[in-house]
């Protein structure tokens, strides 16, 4: 599996980590098949942070939980019947509290509409904001009547692009067969990541002139032992599969698995619990450090 090699001069992005929430009482059952019963755990929830490394642009790829969780609407009588406990972050204050205003970030994709993250938009007054095609359907039928679903997101629609991966300019890069090169220079790329449900991007990201990349995956998956092998894709008895498209989700698994062969790429989940559990205690990674380069 080969990713493009580094031009003279490339252009790549630093990646930093935020911490955006976490989840307490999983049911991991809905997640990978070796959970019994109603087996629970923690999920934390990471946004990132890249900035370019020629222009310093800030690009935004997930929200996490927004902080005033009562205004989550209607997923909170999911989260009720779910028994989730849940805490917010607030983003801007992050990003301030490492030198960066809100007002400077100019991109933010989310990577799906479900609540843990899709934050809180607003709060971004000079940010356009990147979804999948696949959303834009769901909030034309549903929008804001999402009982019975994990959507929720109070979306500037004015400042809204819904990228539509069938478009000429999303080309295969490794694994993946449909890629935008968003800068047009090779340092970020939006991928499409269908499966966990429609309109789900995922982000490649050069970390390094000379070779290194990260892979922000999103929701391809939620849990490592997705990718080590040890686990497959779960099904809760009551609460289902936590992906729409099991199959198409256990296809997006299987891509990213082919892209960890590759010994300079670090795949990154929004639920990373290892990366967690190695950096939160000390800042390795998040902002405003930087997580290394492989």
């Amino acid at each position: 599996m080969n990713l493009p090699p580094p031009t003279p001069n490339q252009a790549y992005c630093d990646v930093s980590a935020i911490d955006s929430g976490h989840i307490g009482g999983v049911l991991l059952g809905a997640l990978i098949d070796t959970v019994k019963d109603d087996g629970r755990g923690d999920l934390p929830c990471l946004t990132f942070l890249l900035r370019h490394s020629r222009t310093r642009e800030p690009f935004l790829f997930d929200l996490g939980i927004r902080p005033d969780i009562e205004n989550l609407g209607d997923v909170l009588d999911l989260v009720s019947r779910m028994d989730l406990k849940l805490e917010g972050r607030d983003i801007p204050a992050a990003l301030e509290k490492g030198g960066l205003s809100r007002t400077d970030v100019k991109h933010i994709a989310i990577s799906h509409i479900h609540f843990d993250h899709s934050g809180f938009p607003p709060a971004f007054p000079n940010a356009t904001f990147l979804l999948g095609a696949g959303v834009k359907t769901i909030l034309e039928i549903q929008d804001p009547d999402f009982k019975g679903t994990m959507y929720s997101i109070d979306l500037p629609r004015e400042r809204t692009n819904f990228l539509d991966s069938s478009a000429a300019d999303w080309a295969p890069i490794g694994p993946f067969p449909r890629a935008l090169d968003f800068y047009g220079d090779g340092s970020l790329y939006i991928v499409d990541a269908p499966g966990h449900m429609p309109g789900h991007l995922n982000v490649l990201v050069r970390t390094s002139a000379d070779g290194g990349w990260a892979f922000l995956a999103g929701d391809t998956a939620h849990d490592w032992r997705l990718l080590t092998g040890e686990a497959m894709v779960g099904h809760h008895h009551t609460f289902g599969c936590i992906h729409e498209d099991p199959a198409k989700a256990q296809e997006a698994i299987e891509r990213v698995k082919v892209l960890l062969e590759h010994p300079r790429v670090r795949v990154l989940l929004a639920h990373d619990s290892p990366f967690v559990n190695a950096n939160a205690a000390d800042g390795m990674g998040y902002w405003p450090d930087t997580i290394e380069s492989l």
